[in-house]
C-alpha cells in the first residue's frame, strides 16, 4: 500500500492593491516631514513607482536629511515606519551625501532621481 506524499512546496499567492501602497506611502511622507524638521525631501522609487511591481514587491525610499553625523546604517531606526502594508527599504542620505551619490554610483542616484518626490 502506498502512502500518499505531501507536496514538497507550497505556492503562496499574494495580492496587495496599488491604491493601498501609494496612499501608505503618502501618509507615512506626510507624518515624517511633519515630526522631523531635517527632512528636505522624500523620493519614492523603484517598481511601483513605474509600475512593474509584483506579489512581494518592497516600496524603496530616499530619505534626505540636513545632516547627520552618523553613519547612515545608524539612522534606520529613527526612520522605519510602524506599519505598512509590504516591505521597506530606506535609503537615508545627507543633502552633501546625496550629491556625491550622483558621481559615486550615478546609476543609483538617477534611479532614485528620476522617483515622485513625496
Amino acid at each position: 500500500m502506498s502512502v500518499p506524499r505531501q507536496s514538497s512546496g507550497s505556492v503562496e499567492i499574494k495580492y496587495t492593491d496599488p491604491k493601498l501602497i501609494d496612499a501608505a506611502v503618502r501618509q507615512f511622507a506626510a507624518e515624517l516631514k511633519d515630526r522631523d524638521s531635517t527632512v528636505r525631501r522624500i523620493l519614492w522609487f523603484g517598481s511601483w513607482t513605474k509600475g512593474t511591481f509584483s506579489p512581494g514587491s518592497d516600496v524603496d525610499l530616499c530619505i534626505i536629511v540636513d545632516h547627520d553625523d552618523r553613519p547612515r546604517r545608524e539612522r534606520l531606526p529613527d526612520y522605519l515606519p510602524r506599519r505598512f502594508p509590504v516591505g521597506v527599504d530606506l535609503f537615508i542620505y545627507t543633502e552633501a551625501e546625496f550629491r556625491k551619490l550622483a558621481t559615486e554610483h550615478p546609476e543609483l542616484y538617477r534611479e532614485i532621481s528620476s522617483g515622485i518626490c513625496m
